[in-house]
């Protein structure tokens, strides 16, 4: 019988933890708000590289390939690395860093599935060696998002090269209610093999010792 109402106890105990983790990480949603995407990861632009530093991303660990960079004029981006954001592809028109007007309305694959990414590099405002672009993209007029191929190709056809977005901060763990995924009829695009000798514990991203759900969007 005592054993019976140690067991309850403890039971009711963990509900109770359970309850307050709950209720802690609601915190970490932030609201929606608008902004943009382009994407990055094709060429010489590895998401490898990122100014996080946290080297060679393995695609089965934490947001795997789905990543971010994000404006270092955003107010959100100093102390950023790391942290991550639910994105969707919202079909609407709007302005680049130029006031060129852009006609993004009926671009989305679904405006209700969405992917995890997190941040692993800056989109510089000012970057000598792609001035026109960066400045057109990067200096704050509207908040940008420089997602992965990986994961901009689960929104939207990379052939129009920016789209507009409903963003959010949230949790690392969060799991979308609908994931975003390349459709049938498209091809995801190959990754960057790693380098010789990389273990996946090797993955310096903070939150790289959970295996992300991204599996199902790949």
């Amino acid at each position: 019988m005592a054993s019976l109402r140690s067991a309850a106890v403890s039971l009711l105990g963990a509900v109770l933890v359970l309850a307050l983790v709950g209720c802690a990480s609601a915190g970490d949603f932030g609201s929606w708000q608008t902004g943009r995407a382009t994407f990055y990861g094709t060429d010489a632009w590895s998401i490898h590289k990122g100014s996080c530093m946290f080297g060679y991303l393995d695609y089965r660990r934490a947001t795997g390939w789905d990543v971010v960079a994000i404006s270092d004029v955003a107010s959100d981006y100093r102390g950023s690395c790391g942290k991550c954001k639910e994105v969707k592809c919202k079909n609407m028109n709007f302005k680049d860093g130029y006031g060129q007007w852009l006609d993004r309305s009926s671009v989305c694959y679904d405006e209700f599935s969405s992917v995890v990414v997190m941040v692993t590099d800056t989109c510089p405002c000012h970057y000598p060696n792609n001035f026109h672009s960066n400045k057109r993209w990067c200096c704050g007029d509207m908040y940008h998002l420089d997602l992965s191929i990986w994961a901009f190709e689960k929104l939207s056809d990379t052939k129009w090269g920016v789209i507009a977005t409903s963003w959010r901060d949230v949790p690392c763990w969060h799991r979308p209610q609908k994931w975003a995924k390349v459709p049938s009829w498209k091809k995801s695009t190959p990754g960057q093999k790693p380098p010789r000798g990389f273990r996946r514990s090797q993955d310096g991203r903070p939150a790289a010792w959970y295996d992300f759900g991204h599996r199902k969007a790949l």
